[in-house]
């Protein structure tokens, strides 16, 4: 069973390498034990088609010829920046629109946040994605997501290599058959 609890949702992406000033005092954003056993819980339904998105995304689509169907694109943070942070990018797929096979030199990071999704790794058997699920697309493997036919599906596509952005599109896409034997939930 999945569970949230009734406050605001935040997702942090930080710096493995990074260390706090000296005078940084960790007690000033502290949650005690007491505080966090005392949230209030409630069962999370998985959102579908009807439900709103987590994040706020652009309200017109895109078509583009690496996906079967019209996808909602936010580029949050573009790699390279100032901040040398990776790319941060909220990607809402329609139900049933999948991406073609692809590979990122530097790696992706994808964290669903909403409706039920699908990822797979060339030569591994597809995952279904859930919100709050997060899969590691490794440098260079070749693998492709997407939306269950039934159901919108949200990420976060985070690049986990800033000097190495890019995404490498290959012409390769999966048959409506291949599509229709994965599993629904």
């Amino acid at each position: 069973m999945c569970y949230r609890f009734l406050q605001e949702s935040q997702v942090v992406i930080y710096d493995s390498a990074w260390k706090p000033a000296e005078t940084y005092n960790d007690s000033d954003n502290s949650i005690s034990d007491e505080y966090y056993n005392g949230l209030e819980m409630v069962e999370y339904a998985h959102q579908t088609t009807t439900d709103s998105l987590m994040f706020a995304a652009p309200d017109s689509t895109l078509s583009l010829p690496t996906f079967n169907g019209p996808i909602r694109l936010a580029n949050t943070v573009n790699a390279p920046n100032v901040a040398d942070s990776p790319g941060l990018h909220y990607v809402v797929f329609e139900p049933g629109v999948i991406n073609a096979w692809h590979t990122h030199p530097g790696g992706q990071i994808l964290i669903a946040t909403d409706g039920i999704g699908y990822h797979q790794i060339e030569g591994q058997p597809a995952e279904v994605l859930h919100p709050g699920d997060v899969v590691m697309c490794p440098p260079d493997v070749k693998h492709w997501h997407g939306a269950a036919p039934h159901s919108r599906f949200a990420h976060l596509a985070v690049g986990t290599n800033p000097d190495r952005p890019a995404v490498v599109w290959t012409d390769e896409m999966l048959s409506k058959e291949e599509y229709e034997r994965l599993p629904m939930e």
